[in-house]
């Protein structure tokens, strides 16, 4: 595994996902100051994620065909900007489009950068793919930290400091992006032991295996349902369900996400030891008990003691189906990465408008338990999945 190059990448996916975690964190501060509903606010959501979802596969196919490593400093500078224009804007669909730049700006980074991941991260794909994912949760952490003290005290222009971190972040991914292209040069011995093998692998890639990787989407959009409808629905829980003020509602999702930071990592180290396959059995298997039991808690406390397994549940994964994805489909590693990093961090959004009227209607509990139903089918489809060799990160 060469070091420097994933950490760079990690650094780099740490500043586009930072803007993923502010705007849950933000949508108390919209709804106060603009008078916004669940609905609507389920639905700026739904334009970050929606527009990600849709075209991060296509630029995860441009990856495989051609190499664009300037997408990574490009996709931070445009997911900053976007979500700082929201404390500039006062219309509604305004704010959707600034956000659904964002959201392109993510669509741009994440199947370059995590095909970059794969191939420095040489055998240990688990724990390189983890660390590769630790930058995005981080960014989920740094997030609402950030709303938190310049929304919170600067009041809704403070949404600037996305475009200062976004662009200074592109200024460093600009000038490290010459690296990814140099290999670390190996050892004469080990050079000549993977010369032969190598140039095998190139020459005939393993099939792709479209069937397992049809089954693997469900899981994954199964998954970014539940995480994508925490998210959003953890900072409001706290102020119009636990009676909390709007600083312990970012708290919470801050614990939430920090939580899920060390379980990326034991997730990564535990697929390169047991596959991939059965950590993502393990964390479906809970994963509707974990989600039911928040939906019960009687007050923030409660909640607060649901936050860690709720975070092993949703992060543990994550690393796994990146791996497995790229896997399954050897032969378009971008195109697979668009897929499960898109599918993963975005699509769920496109069913929180539908979330939101439900909370609307019932309460923000009952979207909770709809959440608990959506991770029942995960565990299901988790079940599904082959453990042959393709499925295991080796």
């Amino acid at each position: 595994m060469e070091k420097k190059k994933i950490l760079l990448l990690a650094l780099g996916h740490l500043s586009c996902d930072v803007n993923a975690g502010a705007l849950p964190a933000s949508l108390p501060y919209l709804r106060s100051a603009y008078g916004l509903d669940y609905q609507a606010t389920g639905g700026l959501m739904l334009a970050y994620s929606c527009l990600s979802s849709i075209i991060q596969p296509i630029f995860g196919l441009l990856a495989d065909r051609l190499s664009k490593p300037w997408f990574l400093p490009l996709g931070v500078a445009l997911a900053g900007c976007g979500i700082a224009c929201m404390g500039f804007l006062g219309g509604y669909w305004a704010m959707f489009t600034a956000i659904a730049v964002s959201g392109v700006g993510s669509a741009l980074f994440h199947p370059e950068g995590a095909r970059h991941a794969n191939k420095v991260s040489g055998k240990s794909k688990g724990i390189g793919l983890s660390i590769f994912s630790i930058g995005g949760n981080s960014g989920f952490i740094l997030g609402p930290l950030l709303v938190t003290v310049f929304v919170g005290g600067f009041g809704i222009r403070g949404m600037a400091v996305f475009a200062a971190l976004g662009i200074a972040m592109a200024l460093v991914l600009l000038w490290g992006i010459t690296r990814l292209g140099r290999t670390t040069p190996p050892s004469p011995q080990r050079a000549s032991q993977r010369s032969a093998a190598g140039a095998a692998n190139a020459a005939h890639p393993p099939a792709n295996n479209w069937h397992e990787f049809s089954r693997l989407i469900v899981v994954i959009v199964a998954r970014s349902t539940v995480f994508v409808g925490f998210n959003a629905f953890i900072p409001l829980y706290w102020v119009n369900v636990f009676g909390q003020s709007k600083a312990a509602g970012a708290l919470a999702l801050i614990i939430f996400c920090a939580s899920g930071v060390a379980c990326n990592i034991m997730g990564g180290l535990l697929s390169d030891r047991i596959g991939c396959v059965p950590v993502i059995r393990l964390a479906f298997s809970l994963m509707p008990v974990a989600v039911l039991a928040f939906s019960l808690a009687p007050d923030a406390g409660w909640g607060y003691a649901v936050l860690p397994l709720l975070g092993f549940v949703l992060y543990a994964p994550f690393s796994s189906q990146v791996v497995l994805g790229q896997r399954l489909l050897a032969r378009n590693i971008g195109f697979a990465s668009g897929v499960t990093l898109g599918l993963s961090t975005s699509l769920g959004g496109v069913a929180q408008p539908f979330l939101g009227r439900v909370a609307d209607m019932a309460g923000l509990p009952a979207a909770i338990q709809v959440l608990a139903g959506v991770a029942a089918l995960g565990a299901l489809f988790s079940y599904l999945l082959s453990r042959g060799p393709e499925s295991r990160g080796e």
